[in-house]
């Protein structure tokens, strides 16, 4: 568990000032460590109290016990805050006995558990420095709540939402662009064409205005790719008030024609009928073409 890394459970603050903001009811567990402090300066008890530091820790403690499946074992938790204080076993008793404070005043069984689990079968000094420093916490009125702990998992889970959306968002512009790239290729390699072809003639000049390869003999370096089939050729004309077969026609159609899928992208029932009338040359119905196309088979 040595150098676990605070990133995902807790952010440290850099002042009394910026804890007190962003947890209010640090505020009571600030002024007692000052006050404790002060009760050890009196008893010329030799340790000193980063408070900052101290609060970091429990803050990130607290974090990591309400984000993870509390593990049960007391050891584990001693270990974080000893690795989190340059291995200094007095602040971590200092923190543990912060952190009792902190989950006594937060509302839930799990904070109730987790304050039992870090205060059973300590020493008698520690208890003794537990009942101390609860006596110097001047108001019991403010309290925690589970949610207070996770601003910064909450942050931190916002910020790689937000990092995925902007990835799939580009992802789906590329793929957009790669498909249109695809499609003016197509449509470049598919048109005839018959400007700047080279024929061949019988005086060996080259023939550089235009003329179709037809008008050239057939010795000619290159001709005009064959036309594309239609529509029509492909599908047919469905017959009158066969549904279905428009059904199957349109579905059909979307997968090779390009021009009548950007259409139909975009169009509605109605202006869908009025084309496939003109294509067709029989009347369609909105209505029934819309039932028709609702059926799962």
């Amino acid at each position: 568990m040595h150098h676990l890394p605070r990133a995902p459970y807790y952010r440290d603050r850099a002042s009394e000032y910026q804890l007190c903001t962003d947890f209010p009811g640090d505020e009571i567990l600030i002024d007692g460590l000052h006050a404790m402090q002060q009760h050890f300066w009196n008893n010329n008890i030799n340790v000193d109290i980063p408070v900052v530091r101290v609060m970091n820790t429990a803050h990130f403690l607290a974090a990591y016990m309400f984000s993870t499946e509390c593990s049960g074992d007391q050891l584990e938790y001693d270990v974080l805050a000893y690795d989190s204080l340059s291995r200094d076993k007095q602040l971590v008793y200092v923190t543990m006995i912060v952190l009792a404070a902190m989950l006594k005043r937060t509302k839930g069984l799990r904070a109730s558990n987790c304050r039992n689990l870090i205060l059973d079968k300590r020493t008698p000094d520690f208890d003794d420095g537990v009942t101390l420093y609860d006596k110097f916490l001047k108001s019991a009125e403010k309290r925690f709540a589970e949610e207070d702990f996770l601003i910064d998992t909450h942050e931190q889970i916002l910020k790689l939402k937000a990092e995925n959306e902007q990835l799939t968002s580009e992802n789906i512009q590329l793929k957009y662009t790669i498909t249109k790239m695809e499609n003016q290729q197509n449509i470049q390699y598919n048109a005839p064409v018959y400007q700047g072809c080279t024929f061949n003639t019988t005086n060996t000049t080259n023939n550089y205005y235009g003329a179709s390869p037809a008008e050239n003999d057939s010795s000619s370096t290159c001709s005009s790719p064959k036309p594309e089939k239609t529509w029509r050729e492909i599908l047919g004309v469905p017959k009158p008030n066969k549904y279905s077969e428009v059904r199957r026609h349109i579905l059909e159609r979307l997968k090779f024609d390009d021009e009548f899928r950007e259409f139909y992208a975009d169009a509605t029932r109605v202006e869908l009928c009025q084309r496939l009338t003109n294509e067709f040359g029989w009347d369609l119905d909105p209505n029934s073409l819309g039932k028709n196309m609702n059926r799962k088979h």
